[in-house]
């Protein structure tokens, strides 16, 4: 039965290094929230209750995102096979609407009435005073990371696994630095505590964006095409220049 197994030269070892970049980029995704949780646990058990509860809508979000970036995905090696990078452009960019509309409203929610969504996860009254001002700052992020998540994807799915991987890691290691001087008020900075955590996961979500933007314009493997790009709200024919896929023809 492991006849099967048996591939031509090579194979595995470049199955290797396309995986084991999707594997440390996913590990550093998770890493992220664990590092918040576990700095501002050091505060006190009502800081780390408060974030934890705090994460809650949050993760919601996360998971959203990542149901849209595992369908652009699976286009975009299609079209990456093919090599036709105006569709790939075409579905980026419909993807990039829909996690921009997405996080951007929730981002909205929660800048607008933090209180009433912890009111939502925990009745107490502590905890929620302690979150709010968290959960308002770090909703912003995710923004940001929405963007950043999109493109990553996009060269994810075209063999570049490790642009991802490199750029969270540089977000992950600027998090995890800023939250020790953020919430405890190293080198000079103001003792923030939960605030000073929400902040430096804002702050790290801009220099993720940022690096994807200027990775995004200059790169030449999946090179930007803006007349590619759908408008918002332009219908899912857009995604395949105007026909749908096995899409009779209409009857007049």
């Amino acid at each position: 039965m492991f006849h099967y197994l048996r591939r031509e030269a090579g194979f595995y070892m470049w199955l290797v290094r396309l995986a084991l970049p999707l594997i440390l980029q996913n590990l550093i995704t998770t890493s992220l929230g664990f590092v918040d949780t576990f700095m501002v646990g050091l505060l006190g058990q009502d800081e780390l209750s408060a974030v934890t509860a705090a994460n809650t809508p949050v993760f919601l979000v996360q998971i959203i995102i990542l149901g849209l970036i595992s369908g652009l995905t699976v286009l975009v090696s299609q079209y990456w096979g093919k090599g036709d990078l105006e569709a790939i452009n075409r579905c980026m960019g419909a993807a990039l609407y829909a996690g921009l509309s997405i996080s951007g409203a929730v981002a909205l929610a929660l800048l607008l009435f933090p209180g009433g969504v912890m009111a939502l996860v925990t009745d107490n009254a502590r905890l929620v005073e302690l979150g709010a001002p968290y959960l308002r700052i770090v909703g912003v992020s995710y923004v940001f990371n929405a963007a950043s998540s999109v493109y990553v994807g996009m060269q994810r799915s075209t063999e570049k696994p490790i642009m991802g991987m490199t750029i969270f890691a540089v977000s992950m290691l600027l998090n995890t630095l800023l939250n020790y001087i953020l919430i405890f008020g190293k080198f000079g900075a103001p003792a923030l505590g939960i605030t000073g955590a929400a902040v430096a996961t804002l702050a790290s979500r801009i220099v993720e964006f940022l690096i994807t933007l200027v990775c995004a314009l200059c790169s030449r493997h999946v090179p930007l095409l803006p007349a590619a790009i759908p408008p918002p709200f332009c219908g899912p024919a857009a995604l395949s220049g105007g026909i749908l896929p096995n899409t009779p023809p209409p009857f007049w």
